[in-house]
């Protein structure tokens, strides 16, 4: 007997997890991909926006440079199913195994397929769907996230304005976020490239959360390491216990019932992106995916279970969330 479950695109967050025609609702997906020499780092970010201003994009940054695109296209050229992680965005196509991209832009050509290979979708749990925990299964929240695949490599070759570029090798990241609009305030980070240890990815998000008729202080992270899942995330009462912004550095540290992870992140310049506010794709933020961070996880005796290194680090601090957090 087949099983019917009672929420089930929840169960999948990769999936497009919109109406076909909502109000006031946007939906991105966030694909991190950098070739084997870290010569090429670029993301793309394909989604849609119903508001006043009704379209599909297609976001691009070149983190080298942090020289960042955005594409526009009709909401008729977007498309999805309903059944597994599959959308288009005009010409370009996105699922877990691959992008075929066909982007043209002023000064910015981008044409190929690259598949993604060895991915590690985050744990399943009834009661913690995803990276949200139990906050899943809220109605009303403004902003959903999601965490696709926390590790994978990549294969295939990219032309960039008539130069084959090759992602043999290489490793990405996936994760997506939809609702109605971005927090105000947030910090958002993530490396998967480890010198101590390949297979380690971790991401971090903090963030004022509308609740109701007000708000409260929130935040979720993972670490994998070794194939186990470290989460560190207001639903399961971890707290953070430290958090510092300055113009060169950004320090948190976090607590949960077995563990403790200190994170340090060295800020670097980045790229200006478009983000969602009332499903318009009006507010711009700054994203650097060069930056680097450290990490230190200990047990409750003190013992160090991981310390290490993260290049390629994405970084996103918009407005000020330290004034929610005891420093």
């Amino acid at each position: 007997m087949q099983t019917i479950l009672p929420f089930p695109r929840l169960f999948r967050p990769a999936v497009y997890q919109g109406k076909k025609n909502p109000a006031n609702y946007f939906e991105g997906w966030y694909f991190k991909l950098v070739d084997a020499t870290g010569a090429h780092i670029w993301s793309v970010i394909p989604g849609v926006s119903f508001s006043d201003d009704p379209h599909s994009f297609v976001q691009v940054i070149h983190a080298n440079s942090g020289k960042t695109w955005y594409n526009r296209y009709d909401t008729a050229a977007f498309r999805f199913t309903r059944d597994r992680f599959s959308v288009g965005v005009g010409p370009n196509a996105f699922s877990m195994e691959k992008l075929e991209l066909d982007v043209h832009n002023r000064d910015l050509q981008i044409r190929g397929t690259l598949f993604l290979e060895g991915l590690h979708p985050f744990p399943f749990r009834i009661l913690a769907p995803g990276i949200m925990g139990w906050y899943s299964y809220a109605p009303f929240m403004e902003c959903y996230h999601g965490v696709v695949s926390m590790q994978h490599r990549i294969r295939g070759i990219l032309s960039i304005n008539g130069r084959d570029v090759s992602f043999d090798g290489g490793k990405g990241y996936t994760e997506k976020d939809w609702g109605r609009s971005m927090p105000s305030d947030w910090i958002w980070m993530q490396s998967n490239h480890f010198r101590e240890d390949d297979r380690a990815s971790f991401m971090l998000s903090v963030a004022r959360i509308p609740w109701r008729r007000s708000f409260f202080p929130g935040f979720l992270s993972f670490l994998l390491l070794d194939g186990k899942v470290y989460r560190f995330a207001t639903y399961n009462r971890s707290v953070i216990r430290n958090i510092q912004i300055n113009p060169d550095e950004v320090k948190l540290e976090l607590s949960g019932r077995r563990y403790r992870l200190k994170v340090r992140v060295m800020r670097k310049e980045g790229g200006i992106l478009k983000a969602p506010r009332h499903g318009s794709m009006e507010r711009e933020i700054t994203e650097s995916i060069v930056s680097s961070l450290g990490l230190e996880l200990t047990d409750s005796r003190g013992e160090v279970l991981f310390r290490g290194s993260g290049k390629f680090a994405g970084l996103e601090i918009v407005g000020d969330v330290t004034r929610y957090f005891p420093s």
